[in-house]
């Protein structure tokens, strides 16, 4: 009986097989936390440009015919400095306070978008393997 009890073997690796769901879990949400916050941070910063963009030139180009062409503008800059991982699903709303002459408003940036998340271990706490980040930034346009 002492010999039964006194035999260690494979302890390691059981107490091995105990840990490793924890750290894979640990580990996971280390890696989806950066994922989620390196993109939040691009679409605000995408948001931020855009905003300042529309903010200075607001004023009509000269092949401008229409506001369309100008929130083109915008649009486009906004996709320039957005990463792909945001970009393909990204809805962009722009809107002016003074829809008459928006030279004597403030301009406002809205950005969302569905992330998808890298690992399944977040996916339980978002309820799904996206989440839906988003920005807005208010400027005032100059003249």
């Amino acid at each position: 009986m002492r010999k039964i009890c006194k035999n260690e073997k494979g302890q390691a690796l059981l107490e091995f097989a105990l840990v490793l769901p924890l750290l894979l879990m640990i580990l996971c949400g280390i890696m989806d936390f950066g994922w989620i916050y390196y993109n939040q941070l691009a679409i605000e910063n995408s948001a931020r440009e855009g905003a300042r963009f529309a903010a200075v030139s607001t004023a009509p180009e000269a092949g401008d015919t229409s506001t369309a062409d100008r929130d083109n503008r915008i649009k486009a800059k906004v996709l320039a400095v957005s990463p792909n991982t945001i970009k393909g699903n990204m809805v962009i709303t722009i809107t002016y306070s003074d829809t008459t002459t928006p030279v004597n408003g403030d301009v406002t940036v809205k950005l969302t978008s569905k992330l998808r998340i890298l690992t399944p271990i977040a996916g339980i706490f978002y309820g799904g393997q996206e989440k839906d980040i988003s920005a807005k930034v208010i400027m005032k346009v100059e003249s």
